[in-house]
């Protein structure tokens, strides 16, 4: 290994050592009762040490969401096949979904939501995520393209899908449903449902 990869693999190691730090803070104490001090304690790295690879708190809680999302793509493409309808196909995304929905990461997210106070916090949020948004887009794309959908615009659908399941989550995490495992399966195949009535090339 060069001098090169083994000083980006170190950097990269003690980045993820600070953000799993991070993480477990925010687990503990939440992100806004969380401070960069607690951060630094927990860790053994200095503060300065910590600005080296961050910026900010939110800085590391959007690296955290981006190292989150690349995992979580990476297991959705695990549970797919080439065969698989593009139903089957949006019904492992749901599962593998609500899996992940009483999971702190979940919480966290939206705690981080309720307090981002800048509409280009809630941007960076938003890029941090749009590679799931992409891959939804592929799908709907070849859905439209095989004829399995109706030719609507392929963005306007995932938009539509992501729409109706980030409701679901909303309200399972507001009202605690997301504890009733059946009922909230209930709900999510429900929707799954109309949304293929609506777009299905029948």
């Amino acid at each position: 290994m060069s001098k090169d990869k083994e000083a980006s693999k170190s950097k990269e190691s003690k980045k993820d050592l600070i953000a799993d730090t991070a993480l477990s803070c925010f687990m503990v104490s939440g992100y806004g009762g969380t401070s960069v001090d607690e951060i630094v304690k927990a860790s053994g790295v200095s503060k300065g040490g910590i600005y080296w690879y961050f910026k900010s708190k939110e800085d590391i809680f959007l690296y955290l969401i981006e190292r989150w999302v690349k995992e979580w793509i990476a297991e959705y493409l695990t549970l797919i096949k080439d065969t698989d309808s593009t139903a089957d196909k949006l019904k492992k995304y749901l599962e593998h979904h609500f899996a992940q929905i009483d999971t702190p990461i979940s919480a966290l997210v939206l705690e981080f939501l309720l307090q981002a106070k800048e509409q280009e916090t809630i941007n960076k949020l938003r890029n941090g995520t749009e590679n799931i948004q992409r891959l939804l887009v592929q799908i709907m794309t070849d859905a439209v393209n095989k004829g399995e959908f109706r030719p609507l615009d392929p963005l306007v659908l995932t938009q539509t899908f992501l729409a109706m399941i980030h409701g679901i989550g909303m309200q399972a995490l507001i009202h605690k449903i997301h504890k009733d495992k059946d009922m909230l399966r209930k709900t999510t195949y429900a929707v799954l449902d109309i949304f293929l009535q609506g777009v299905r090339n029948n």
